[in-house]
């Protein structure tokens, strides 16, 4: 029987695959301003540090629009939430074709990611409702890799309609490819909500932890742990957006890669960023079913990875050769980005199924804020140092630096089952926020 309840069903895969086409989507709509980065600069006449602008003001309100959406999707189911998202980011990328100046370039980012701001938590959300504990791991990361994948497959197909057709035409084709997700989601997703009745029912005859039933949502949202996490989620977004915004830039102009090469270059990263989410987030799964232990399961996964990351910035920002700097700097985004998969993981075991939806949104308003911050400082040090190679170099090492700080202080610090399932147990669970 237990078996049984630990099988995922066809529709749960297809769901599964619906969010995993949703982060593709998403991720494919970000990528775009890096690709197109070396023809709107061009066009608009702006400085590196207006650049930087442009890629930090992306996440001025996406911080507000993950915590805003979260909670609306606990109200309201995440099905209708996620719609209207993904029909605020289309029409955006569509108003972005008559782009003229840099204060209109500006505020299409701004309303692009207000609209994208609770994507990746409601998808983290609505799939940790389908799947069990068991198969958190592998789930999301299915969900997950659509962010590297969107990024990966759909490099090639935008870089040649920037090249051949100029850069607005790739902003149409995604427009038009999120409206067709929409009319498939509304179709076939159906809302799926999971008491903590229901989640014990799943698990048979095992227990829920003091942590899981424990019904305050304060208690984990303002605990070390909580923001420990986030903070190793800040880290993993200010590499991930200099990923976006820059790299692409930096191979160009720095590294002087041909349009040839470039094409197949930008897309290596974020394909190793899906083979090492897929395979970590296996041995993470592997580690949580043997120990049953979050911390030895999630944590000892996530920090050892994050710094790994922070060791290949440092590196592949001072190599000579490009094919060292290439793979050095692509491990660096590679292993920075574990927390996106990490990270809502973690948060299952920290708070309720009732409050994941808030949980996860709070989680990526945290985390965003590091692309709020990485991309701008990025352009700060390229503009004010010597050369441009020097400031990417020092942009790349103290994005080493940030992984190293926090993803050091999870992997050392993050203890809940040890620091606050005694708390928690004397909560009232009466006090809901």
């Amino acid at each position: 029987m237990e078996k049984k309840k630990n099988e995922v069903s066809k529709k749960t895969w297809v769901i599964i695959f619906l969010l995993f086409l949703l982060t593709v989507i998403s991720n494919a709509d970000k990528a775009i301003i890096g690709f197109a980065s070396v023809s709107i600069i061009k066009e608009l006449g702006l400085s590196p540090e207006q650049w930087g602008v442009v890629g930090s003001v992306f996440f001025l309100l996406y911080s507000l629009s993950a915590v805003l959406g979260g909670s609306l999707a606990d109200k309201i189911g995440a099905k209708k939430v996620i719609a209207g998202m993904v029909a605020l980011w289309s029409i955006v990328q569509f108003s972005t074709i008559f782009v003229s100046s840099f204060t209109y370039l500006l505020v299409t980012r701004i309303i692009l990611g207000a609209g994208e701001g609770p994507s990746y938590a409601l998808a983290m959300t609505a799939a940790s409702k389908y799947l069990p504990k068991e198969k958190l791991g592998i789930g999301l990361t299915l969900v997950s890799v659509g962010g590297p994948l969107g990024v990966a497959i759909s490099a090639p197909a935008l870089m040649h309609l920037i090249i051949n057709y100029g850069w607005r035409s790739a902003f149409i084709s995604t427009g038009v490819v999120g409206f067709l997700w929409i009319i498939v989601w509304l179709w076939i997703a159906k809302e799926k909500a999971i008491t903590d009745t229901e989640l014990v029912e799943k698990k048979g005859s095992a227990q829920l932890s003091p942590i899981q039933t424990e019904t305050k949502f304060t208690s984990v949202l303002f605990s070390k742990n909580f923001i420990l996490v986030a903070l190793c989620g800040f880290a993993t977004y200010w590499s991930f957006t200099i990923g976006l915004n820059w790299l692409p830039n930096y191979l160009e102009n720095v590294r002087h890669l041909s349009e040839g090469t470039l094409k197949i270059v930008v897309a290596l990263p974020w394909i190793m960023i899906t083979l090492s989410q897929i395979i970590f987030s296996t041995i993470s799964d592997r580690l949580y079913h043997k120990t049953k232990s979050m911390v030895k399961g999630r944590i000892f996964v996530l920090g050892p990875v994050m710094l790994a990351g922070a060791v290949s910035y440092f590196v592949g920002a001072m190599v000579s050769s490009n094919i060292l700097a290439i793979v050095l700097l692509s491990l660096g985004l590679t292993f920075g980005c574990i927390t996106l998969v990490m990270g809502p993981a973690i948060l299952v075991d920290l708070v309720s199924p009732k409050h994941q939806g808030k949980i996860q949104g709070w989680f990526m308003a945290l985390t965003s804020l590091g692309g709020i911050v990485g991309p701008y400082v990025t352009g700060y040090f390229i503009e004010h140092s010597a050369n441009p190679a020097v400031g990417f170099q020092y942009a790349f090492q103290l994005c080493g630096l940030i992984l190293l700080a926090f993803g050091g202080l999870v992997w050392l610090a993050v203890r809940p089952k040890e620091t606050e399932s005694s708390a928690l147990l004397n909560v009232n669970s009466t006090n809901v926020i």
